[in-house]
């Protein structure tokens, strides 16, 4: 059985009509509410255990594993059973997705402030992604609709909200912090510039350079080989909230 694939016109279960939604839309979240349970035989494969499976996957052999082939694999049962549960790899990246952001909605220390709030879910979120960059791959940062996603999203609103933003205001924070954290990840997925040996390569890459053409990399070499992901983040993440203060103190200037 050929593997399906998420390209438009391919990869699709059988079953599953040309007309449904895109895996991750709107659309698609609200038409899955509506869909009757399906009725659970006694040992019978389940959706949480596919989406375990795929974690699995994930985390032993990255993103291009994650098949349904491989996946009926590890579970010991054939692609069918699979698609009682989810109709193809988009769905089911979906689905594994929103389960994976829900470490992002943790509770943080209750004496913290709104910032506080804010950079430690983001550090959490981070930290998480980290130790699963096959999810972190599989991340775009556009369609956080799912329950586990907006769970994280009525938390960020909640924070903005009530630290003085607009609602309109206060989900785009939302928006871009979440992208942010996304991103940082991504950028660095596969580098890891704490390591002794990157460090030395760094140095030596920016020494070798001709200075009349770069001038700062060759003066501050070994200043900047030691420049690494976590700098980048905590820089990036207290100048998004710097800029969040100085709208929440110009609020009553901004539109709605």
């Amino acid at each position: 059985m050929r593997e399906p694939t998420t390209t438009a016109g391919a990869g699709e279960n059988p079953r599953q009509s040309q007309a449904e939604p895109r895996p991750g839309t709107a659309a698609w979240w609200l038409a899955r509410e509506r869909e009757p349970a399906r009725p659970r035989r006694r040992r019978s494969l389940t959706l949480e255990a596919i989406l375990d499976a795929s974690m699995v996957l994930l985390d032993t052999r990255g993103a291009a594993a994650l098949t349904m082939r491989n996946l009926a694999e590890a579970l010991g049962c054939t692609q069918a059973s699979l698609y009682r549960h989810v109709r193809n790899r988009e769905e089911l990246v979906t689905l594994l997705v929103d389960r994976a952001v829900s470490v992002a909605s943790s509770a943080p220390p209750d004496n913290a402030d709104w910032a506080e709030k804010a950079a430690w879910s983001s550090r959490l979120f981070r930290a998480h992604l980290r130790r699963h960059p096959g999810v972190a791959s599989l991340l775009r940062g556009t369609e956080r609709l799912g329950p586990n996603s907006l769970a994280g999203v009525e938390y960020a609103l909640e924070l903005f909200i009530g630290a003085g933003l607009s609602p309109r205001l206060a989900s785009a924070a939302a928006s871009s912090l979440a992208t942010f954290v996304i991103g940082s990840v991504h950028f660095n997925l596969g580098l890891d510039a704490s390591d002794p040996e990157e460090n030395r390569h760094r140095r030596l890459l920016y020494r070798s350079r001709d200075a009349t053409a770069f001038p700062l990399l060759v003066q501050h070499a070994d200043t900047l080989a030691e420049v690494g992901s976590d700098d980048e983040f905590e820089v990036g993440l207290n100048a998004l909230l710097t800029g969040f203060r100085a709208l929440i103190e110009n609020a009553d200037v901004t539109p709605d």
